[in-house]
């Protein structure tokens, strides 16, 4: 699948200092990239009420992120990394 990655998905990649974490996120975006359809993604939902807006668990020992995505044809746009009790304020 092509990945564009969002400027607001960066910045919160800056905020997760756990290494352990970092690597968890290393780990499923090149499972993503590898994916020939969305499908072949672990840990990913449909959010209720959208039609291509999901989420993506990531999760190291400590730590249980989210990954907020629009998914689009063979296009995965990565919108949001934060913590799960988190991720669903503020995203969509």
């Amino acid at each position: 699948m092509k990945i564009i990655v969002k400027g607001t998905f960066d910045r919160d990649i800056d905020k997760a200092h756990s290494h352990e974490l970092r690597l968890a996120l290393d780990t499923k975006i090149t499972q993503i990239e590898r994916a020939k359809t969305i499908s072949q993604v672990t840990g990913i939902k449909l959010l209720e009420g959208y039609s291509h807006h999901y989420r993506i668990v990531v999760k190291s020992t400590n730590h249980s992120y989210r990954i907020g995505a629009i998914v689009r044809n063979q296009t995965i746009w990565l919108v949001r990394f934060l913590p799960r009790r988190i991720i669903y304020k503020s995203f969509p």
